[in-house]
Order: C-alpha cells, then sequence, then structure tokens
C-alpha cells in the first residue's frame, strides 16, 4: 500500500471507529468492515498489480458507504438511496439461524428467494422416494459454508456490502437475540411460578 493510500484509509477507518464507537457490539461491525476491505483489496491485487493505491481506496470507501452520508440523511433518504443500489451478487450459505439441522434448506430458500419449507417437502420425498434426499442434504451441509458474519449475511440476501447495511444487519439481530432472551427469561419466570 502507497502512503497516500495508507493515510487515506486510515482516516476512513478512524471515521468508522468514531460513528460506531457507542453503539453495542461496535467491535463486531467494524471487524466485519474490516474483513470486508481487506477481501475487497486482495481483489484488487494480483500478478501486475502488488501495491494499492490512493485511487483503489477511494473506490473502496466509496462502495463501503462514510458513516457522515447515512447519519445525515432522513430515514426516507436512506431508503431511497438503499433501492438505487444495485443489488449485490447472492452466495449460497448455510443459515443456521433459521435452520432446523444445519440450515442447508433456510440457506438455499435465502438464494433462491423461495420459502424454506418448500426445500424441507424436496428432501423428505426424496429420501422417502429412495433416499437420495439424505444423502443430497449431507453433501450440501458438507460443501456450504454457514453464514457466520454479518457481511456473510447480508451476501446470503444478495444486498450490497455498505456500512449502512451491516448496522442495519446488527440492529436486527440484537433485536432478535432481545426477543430470544425475553422468550427465556418468560419461560424461567413460568417454570420458577410452577413449582412454587
Amino acid at each position: 500500500m502507497d502512503e497516500d493510500a495508507y493515510e487515506r484509509l486510515n482516516k476512513y477507518l478512524n471515521e468508522i471507529y468514531r460513528h460506531f464507537k457507542n453503539k453495542k457490539g461496535h467491535e463486531e461491525i467494524i471487524s466485519d468492515i474490516e474483513n470486508r476491505i481487506v477481501e475487497l483489496f486482495q481483489h484488487k491485487l494480483n500478478d501486475k498489480k502488488q501495491v494499492i493505491s490512493i485511487e483503489d481506496v477511494n473506490e473502496i470507501s466509496a462502495a463501503m458507504g462514510h458513516p457522515s452520508d447515512f447519519d445525515n440523511d432522513s430515514e426516507e433518504e436512506q431508503i431511497y438511496a438503499a433501492d438505487v443500489y444495485v443489488r449485490g451478487k447472492k452466495r449460497l450459505f448455510r443459515d443456521k439461524e433459521n435452520g432446523m439441522i444445519a440450515g442447508v434448506c433456510a440457506g438455499l430458500g435465502a438464494y433462491f428467494d423461495v420459502d424454506k419449507v418448500w426445500f424441507r417437502i424436496v428432501f423428505l420425498v426424496a429420501f422417502f422416494a429412495g433416499g437420495s434426499g439424505f444423502l443430497v442434504y449431507l453433501i450440501l451441509w458438507i460443501a456450504l459454508p454457514p453464514a457466520r458474519t454479518i457481511t456473510d449475511r447480508i451476501e446470503m440476501q444478495g444486498d450490497p456490502v455498505t456500512i449502512s447495511n451491516m448496522e442495519k444487519a446488527f440492529k436486527e439481530e440484537m433485536s432478535d437475540l432481545k426477543v430470544k432472551i425475553d422468550d427465556i427469561a418468560g419461560q424461567v419466570k413460568e417454570t420458577f411460578k410452577k413449582k412454587n
């Protein structure tokens, strides 16, 4: 990385750190952003190009977006900006969060924009019709990586990996986690009441 590119990248990352430093789970969001930037830089390098230039940093920061861009926008402007984006390329992952066993059917459902129940039915019919459903499911279980990070989950939906999408996905993840914790707490209270 040349010196100008390093300074520009450092300034961009500092802007991101300042934006997220007071938000819950900022470490995970920042880590995902950094990992995505590294991925994009790796795509820029090849045998003929060995150095990241300031143009590369500017291009990647423009694609990822700046926190100041979506802080100043109203919610309506953010929705419009998201609609203007060309959908990113979808990637096939196992969706363990929404899956029953390994998340294969949930991942296929997310990839093809079809309800995961249909894939479950197909695998069950194929299993009872000749046993091939189990074999195909097992192969997909082994071959497909799980969606572990926020970036993976965004790519699984086919959305562009931008800072605003990462923040939105993280907020959704936290609200889902809060609902699950509240459900567990309610169950524990009910169990405790029954014992007393």
